[in-house]
């Protein structure tokens, strides 16, 4: 009977993430089908869809500049040893994203907002009054429409491009890190911990506490360009969150931001890959951290706490890398699902 059993083939450490994204996927989905579905759908119609055409650009660019004599056979190569493994990676990424989105609709009615009051003080006090103030005292606001660009559009393009890229990296140790370190992120961070310190934001602050501690913060956003599409953005949120419906970009979540914690994330990601890349992405995190503030989704502290919880993630996932891609003799769930 021993023998047997340690003749079974041990669950690697690909498969037990796998395993450990299906399982989150599906409390999501018991907990509330409904708003899974509705968010599932709504993240086919308004970005899934968009998935294999980043694809396709993404592949040819890389192959063009890692095989620029022979593109073709490199992309061909790639597909044939990752395609399976890829494809696992994101139909499974698809599925966690709605699981995500989610919880981040349902915390707040587990766990009412709480934490801001005790935020904005600990902000005000760390930074000699409020941080979003001093951004706007040194931001010509020319730079804002700059500013809402890398913070919207080109944040969503960078969130699900990275994981496509990492799907498709032929580098299994580091492949193998950032997947971890991505859905590390979004389970301890972006669930765990916002339910923890579940709060609103300073663009929300007086909607939810009935004061007007940041009414400046809503004037000068209304004064710069695009700061009214923020405040747009701030009443679709708000209504749903009043109506109690799940619309994509659902849920209001100030401690910790995700923003910033993907951002640094793949900041990480790219100084392990190349020194010249990780330095763009190093720049562009910095932007997300000053947007956060600038526009007032996030308390400063927000994103501290979001830079400190990702380099522990990457840190504990990059130790004994070696160890953990020698579990793959074991037998990962799917074959190569990462």
């Amino acid at each position: 009977m021993m023998d047997a059993l340690a003749a079974r083939p041990r669950l690697g450490v690909q498969g037990r993430l796998a395993l450990a994204a299906l399982t989150y996927t599906a409390v999501a989905a018991l907990l509330s089908w409904h708003a899974f579905v509705a968010l599932l759908g709504k993240y086919m119609v308004t970005q899934f869809f968009a998935l294999p055409l980043m694809l396709f650009f993404g592949l040819s660019a890389a192959s063009v500049i890692a095989h620029p004599s022979a593109p073709m056979s490199y992309l061909w190569d790639l597909i044939r040893k990752r395609g399976i493994g890829a494809a696992w990676v994101i139909g499974i990424f698809c599925a966690a994203i709605a699981a995500f989105s989610t919880f981040k609709y349902l915390i707040p009615a587990w766990v009412p907002f709480f934490a801001d009051r005790t935020l904005a003080d600990l902000d005000e006090f760390l930074h000699l009054g409020q941080p979003w103030r001093h951004l706007h005292a040194i931001t010509p606001s020319w730079i804002s429409p700059a500013l809402g660009l890398l913070y919207g559009p080109i944040w969503f393009a960078q969130f699900f491009g990275f994981v496509l890229f990492a799907a498709f990296l032929p580098n299994a140790p580091t492949r193998v890190r950032y997947l971890l370190s991505f859905a590390a992120t979004l389970l301890l961070l972006g669930t765990v911990l916002r339910a923890l310190g579940s709060s609103a934001g300073p663009i929300f602050y007086d909607r939810m506490y009935h004061g007007d501690r940041f009414a400046d913060l809503l004037a000068a956003l209304a004064s710069v360009p695009l700061g009214t599409v923020t405040l747009s953005t701030s009443d679709y949120l708000y209504a749903s969150y009043i109506d109690d419906s799940a619309v994509f970009g659902v849920g209001i979540s100030a401690m910790p931001s995700i923003h910033v914690a993907i951002a640094f994330l793949n900041a990480l990601f790219l100084s392990k890959l190349n020194r010249r890349l990780g330095i763009v992405g190093w720049m562009y995190a910095a932007s997300i951290l000053y947007g956060s503030v600038y526009f007032g989704w996030h308390y400063a502290l927000d994103g501290y706490v979001s830079i400190i919880g990702v380099l522990l993630i990457w840190r504990h996932a990059g130790r004994n890398m070696p160890t953990i891609i020698s579990s793959r003799a074991g037998m990962p769930l799917p074959p190569e699902t990462l």
